[in-house]
C-alpha cells in the first residue's frame, strides 16, 4: 500500500512582485517565513558564507547565529546542490550561550568544472524555514550570491497563489495548489509543479479570461508519487519564469486523518 501524508508548509508563497525591487534572493525569502519558534518581530538569523579552495574542489563554510535565542533548541543547515540533485544536511544544537552554528562541507569539483552552485537553508526545530541563501562559488575559493535578475522572474500578473489541504470532488484529500492570473486578455500557458531531489511532477495547465485560475490536486493518500522530506511546489510561465514558490515538508500520516475544515 502506498503512504499516506501530511502537508506542512515550511514558509508562505513567494510572488513573482516580491522580485520587483531586488535580486536578492535572501532578502526575499525572509519576508515569507512561517517559524513559531524565531517569529517575525525577532532580529533576522545572520548567515555567513565562506569558500576555501582544496586540492579537487573547495571547502564550504556556512555560519548561522540566532539572535537572542531565549531557550535550547536545534536548528538545521540544509544545503541542495541543484544540478547535482544532492542534498546534504547538519543538526546543531543551540543555547542562550551558544547561538552559532558551524557546517563545514567538502565538494569535489569534476575535471574541467569551474563553478558550483547551491541553496544554503537553515531550519527550525519545526522544519520551517528561518533563512535561505543562495551561493555560486568557483575552485578558486570565490564566490557570490546568486542573483535572481527579471530573467528569471515572469511579468504575468499574478492573482491567487495558495496551497490548501482540501477534499476535491471525489472526497480524496489532496494539496491543491491554486495559481491564477489577472489581466488575461487571451490564453496563458503555465506550468505547475512538485519537486524535490531526484522528483518532479509538473502538469502544464491554460488559464484564460474567462478562466484564469489554474489547479493542481496532489492526493495525499495512497499516492505512489510522493516520499516524506522537503518538496518545492511552484509555478512557472511558459519561459520558466517564476510566478510563485513555496516550501512544504511531508510527514507519514494515518491514511485516514481529517482534511481541515
Amino acid at each position: 500500500m502506498s503512504a499516506s501524508f501530511t502537508v506542512t508548509p515550511a514558509m508562505s508563497v513567494v510572488r513573482n512582485e516580491d522580485f520587483a525591487h531586488t535580486s536578492d534572493i535572501a532578502a526575499v525569502f525572509a519576508q515569507r517565513m512561517a517559524s513559531r519558534q524565531l517569529p517575525p518581530d525577532h532580529d533576522p538569523v545572520a548567515c555567513e558564507i565562506g569558500v576555501t579552495a582544496l586540492e579537487g574542489g573547495v571547502k564550504l563554510r556556512f555560519t548561522s547565529t540566532v539572535p537572542r535565542p531565549a531557550e535550547d533548541t536545534v536548528l538545521t543547515h540544509k544545503f541542495f546542490f541543484v544540478d547535482r540533485e544532492e542534498c546534504r544536511l547538519r543538526m546543531h544544537a543551540l543555547s542562550p550561550d551558544r547561538p552559532a552554528a558551524t557546517t563545514e562541507l567538502l565538494v569535489l569539483l569534476p575535471e574541467g568544472q569551474q563553478r558550483d552552485y547551491c541553496h544554503a537553508s537553515v531550519y527550525d526545530a519545526e522544519n520551517r524555514l528561518v533563512a535561505a541563501h543562495a551561493v555560486v562559488f568557483d575552485r578558486n575559493g570565490r564566490y557570490v550570491p546568486y542573483a535572481f535578475t527579471e530573467q528569471y522572474v515572469s511579468p504575468l500578473r499574478l492573482g491567487r497563489a495558495a496551497l490548501d489541504t482540501v477534499r476535491d470532488d471525489a472526497g480524496r484529500r489532496v494539496a491543491r495548489w491554486s495559481v491564477g492570473l489577472d489581466g488575461l486578455e487571451g490564453p496563458e500557458k503555465i506550468s505547475l509543479a512538485w519537486e524535490a531531489a531526484g522528483l518532479v511532477h509538473t502538469r502544464e495547465l491554460i488559464c484564460t479570461p474567462e478562466d484564469p485560475v489554474a489547479r493542481y490536486d496532489m492526493p495525499l493518500d495512497d499516492n505512489a508519487l510522493l516520499a516524506p522530506g522537503d518538496w518545492v511546489v511552484i509555478a512557472i510561465d511558459e519561459k520558466g519564469r517564476l510566478l510563485a514558490q513555496t516550501l512544504v515538508t511531508l510527514t507519514p500520516a494515518d491514511p485516514a486523518a481529517a482534511c481541515p475544515s
